[in-house]
């Protein structure tokens, strides 16, 4: 088999550039068309990817604002523990004082009553005294003890020599009190 080429070198030429020319233009064609897709893919996700975060923002400031009111919830149980455990542990019971104040009033004197303020750590007794005497050496008595800060005894309380009604105002040390 012969082949013969017949065609002139310049048409060749132009030929073998057109088909070039129409090889480029397909692939920049196809080039562009790839772009394109992945530009209005990466746009697309982009919207999607903003509107999850909008939405993950809103989420987030919910949770915040949820998470705060039990952060105060627990603040609140929190300081009613604290207080309860204050209490506990700076609890004097009044039976130890009044077992205190019992062992220390002599027996000429007779108490009316015993209150006990456990905020100013205070003890106020009332009572009758047979004599100013048996008063004074209750006094003597209430300051020689070692959980007793101080003894207020008024000095009108005194006045009489017999049948003495009286009220004294003891500052206490509980740490003290056996």
């Amino acid at each position: 088999m012969i082949a013969l080429n017949l065609i002139p070198q310049e048409q060749k030429i132009i030929m073998k550039n057109t088909r070039l020319y129409a090889a480029i233009k397909e692939a920049v064609t196809l080039i562009l068309l790839f772009a394109s897709i992945i530009a209005i893919m990466l746009w697309v996700s982009r919207f999607y990817l903003e509107s999850d975060l909008a939405d993950l923002v809103t989420a987030n400031a919910a949770n915040v604002a949820s998470n705060e009111a039990t952060n105060q919830r627990i603040i609140a149980i929190n300081k009613q523990i604290d207080l309860v455990s204050n209490i506990e542990n700076n609890y004097a019971s009044s039976r130890k004082i009044l077992a205190a104040v019992a062992h220390i009033v002599p027996e000429n004197i007779a108490l009316a009553t015993i209150n006990y303020y456990r905020e100013e750590s205070t003890v106020e007794i009332s009572g009758l005294a047979k004599s100013r005497t048996d008063l004074i050496d209750f006094k003597n008595k209430l300051d020689s003890a070692g959980w007793i800060k101080s003894v207020d005894l008024p000095i009108t309380d005194l006045i009489d020599k017999e049948n003495n009604k009286f009220t004294i105002k003891l500052a206490i040390d509980q740490s003290r009190i056996f």
